[in-house]
């Protein structure tokens, strides 16, 4: 087996997570095989391919791999674990598929594992050197992540409020090419400020319009804006909203090695504050989808926005849940479910009605639209 520069790694995209572990693969001394972004094409691979029933991410993912194996990568790397959300299997199953196909490449399954396991699968693709070079791959990871995180959030922000559309995309587009190429830390650094510059240059228009929406839902597709259809985006940049997801690039990559322990105790409380209406834990995002949507009144939103995969099992639990905590708080909740038949007409007409009902509700005050309930007298769910 090939080790070191010479070996070619891949992993499935999600949002602009491919950044930072670009830049954690190749400081190891290995080189990252990142296939385009996942399109309409990409999904009917995985769909062809992959249980029916399964979650749509998986299948977005699957088809996302045999792309990178289309483009020479020799391993794929994936999380796995063996929690109750079917996440924790992608990495076994989809290889499992990926071989049947004729596919051959080696697999690099990460799990909550002892770390001397975990370095020893590393060692195995990148040479016994692996564990001279972690400090300053973890510096590099956590330094790209950090950067990714912020260029978004300033851009989430300034997207409702330019003055000329399009302004924030074209600058964030810019300055993640640039971060992607950054080979060092300092570079990282300079791009960081750069960028908060530049985006806080961005002229502005006033706030009388501007409504602030919670996203809260699962992972993958409250990241990756192929699935979503780019509906952060959409919703700044076309509808003048700002829309903030709970969940991010920085909590997913950041989170399971302890990088920044503030992120753990968020997530302890919120487990906390969520106790009474889901006292354990299923094993996805359903403590931050239940606790972002408690908080959202308190934090200043307008509405919520809930976004999930049709079979995906801790999301369908707290979609039952989400109307009567909305209802009680006085706060608007849309529902978007996606699967490979999700019409991204039909998701834009709802998306804007939704919008059109939080202006009126924030314009006329409560008294035309205080207490938002269907014929039978249930929460307003759009």
């Amino acid at each position: 087996m090939r080790e070191g520069r010479d070996m070619k790694i891949a992993f499935p995209h999600m949002g602009n997570a491919c950044i930072p572990l670009r830049g954690l693969v190749e400081y190891l001394g290995a080189e990252a095989v990142v296939p385009e972004r996942p399109h309409r094409g990409t999904l009917d691979r995985g769909v062809r391919h992959a249980p029916e029933f399964v979650c749509l991410p998986f299948k977005i993912t699957l088809g996302d791999c045999m792309n990178a194996l289309d483009n020479g990568a020799e391993v794929l790397a994936m999380v796995c674990g063996m929690w109750a959300c079917r996440f924790g299997y992608y990495g076994q199953v989809q290889h499992m598929i990926l071989k049947d196909l004729g596919y051959h490449f080696d697999s690099l399954l990460i799990g909550r594992e002892d770390p001397r396991v975990i370095w020893e699968k590393f060692s195995r693709y990148l040479g016994k050197s692996v564990l001279l070079k972690a400090p300053g791959a973890l510096a590099m990871l956590r330094a790209k992540a950090v950067a990714v995180e912020e260029m978004e959030s300033i851009a989430r922000k300034v997207r409702p409020r330019e003055a000329r559309k399009g302004d924030a995309d074209a600058l964030l587009e810019r300055y993640l090419e640039e971060l992607d190429a950054a080979s060092t830390l300092r570079r990282v650094r300079e791009l960081r400020e750069e960028s908060r510059e530049a985006l806080r240059s961005v002229p502005l228009r006033g706030e009388e319009d501007i409504v602030r929406v919670r996203i809260v839902g699962e992972l993958y597709v409250l990241l990756e804006p192929s699935l979503n259809f780019d509906l952060v985006r959409r919703l700044g940049t076309h509808l003048g909203v700002e829309a903030q997801p709970v969940l991010s690039t920085y909590r997913w990559l950041l989170s399971p090695l302890w990088l920044d322990p503030f992120l753990h105790l968020h997530s302890s409380r919120f487990r906390r504050l969520t106790r009474s209406y889901l006292p354990y834990i299923l094993g996805g995002e359903e403590h931050m989808t239940i606790g972002g949507t408690l908080d959202a009144k308190r934090d200043g939103y307008d509405g919520v926005i809930h976004a999930y995969p049709l079979t995906c099992m801790p999301e369908n639990i707290c979609r039952t849940i989400l109307p009567h905590i909305c209802n009680g708080g006085d706060i608007p909740l849309l529902d978007l479910c996606y699967d490979e038949h999700t019409s991204p007409v039909g998701t834009a007409t709802r998306l804007e009605a939704f919008v059109d009902m939080l202006r009126s509700r924030k314009g006329n005050g409560d008294a035309i639209l205080s207490r938002h309930t269907s014929l039978s007298g249930q929460p307003c769910c759009l």
